[in-house]
């Protein structure tokens, strides 16, 4: 399975797949290393394939809600994006490490839904790249959007470690509301979300354990 340089690796410097499909050409990216971080030299393992069966369905959100897949395209509003905004690009270099990635969308309407993203790694960088975004958040407790002072959103991280090999649940509050972002990861997958349904604390956690499963179709760690 050969290393693909796409625009997930942008999506780590900020750039996730949107809940309307657009036009996305992938093209090289690179970031600066902020560690070491672990070493690329282990064997992808070629015996899982990354299907649409490792991102959420509708059945896992909720009544009324429709699946779409392989989406393309940039979120503006992903925890990434987020990153971006508040000065961290270079918070981590697993964009430099990615083989393949996956990305669909669960929606109601234009308030109800939830975006996924999952990727592959190659060596331990799934675990390594949720570290480094760990490290970076408390950076990031305030993120003026696209640098706008007088639109900020405050982030919360308000759990960790609850679902699959490491997982983290972030709180977004600002003018647009209240949304939840999730990480969480298996072996040599991760799966990213952004949460944004009206959901509880509770509820977006459920969530996020429900992807951790899903990841179980795409890796041999569970």
């Amino acid at each position: 399975m050969r290393r693909i340089y796409t625009p997930i690796a942008a999506a780590l410097l900020g750039v996730v797949a949107g809940c309307t499909p657009s036009a996305s050409t992938p093209s090289p990216s690179s970031s600066a290393a902020v560690s070491a971080g672990p070493s690329s030299a282990d064997p992808v393992d070629t015996s899982f394939e990354l299907t649409e069966s490792a991102l959420l369905t509708a059945e896992d959100v909720g009544d009324g809600y429709t699946a779409t897949y392989d989406l393309q395209g940039d979120d503006h509003g992903s925890l990434l994006m987020l990153m971006s905004y508040c000065g961290e690009t270079d918070y981590t270099e697993a964009g430099q490490h990615v083989v393949e990635f996956r990305k669909g969308s669960v929606f109601r309407d234009d308030q109800h839904f939830v975006l996924t993203m999952v990727v592959r790694y190659d060596g331990s960088w799934a675990g390594q790249h949720l570290d480094d975004l760990r490290a970076a958040l408390p950076r990031c407790a305030r993120v003026p959007i696209m640098g706008d002072l007088d639109d900020v959103a405050t982030l919360t991280v308000v759990d960790n470690d609850f679902a699959g090999d490491g997982s983290l649940l972030v709180r977004e509050d600002g003018g647009a509301g209240t949304q939840y972002h999730g990480v969480v990861w298996r072996g040599d997958v991760e799966a990213l979300l952004r949460i944004h349904t009206s959901s509880s604390e509770s509820e977006a956690r459920d969530l996020v354990v429900a992807a951790a499963e899903r990841l179980c179709t795409a890796t041999a760690s569970c």
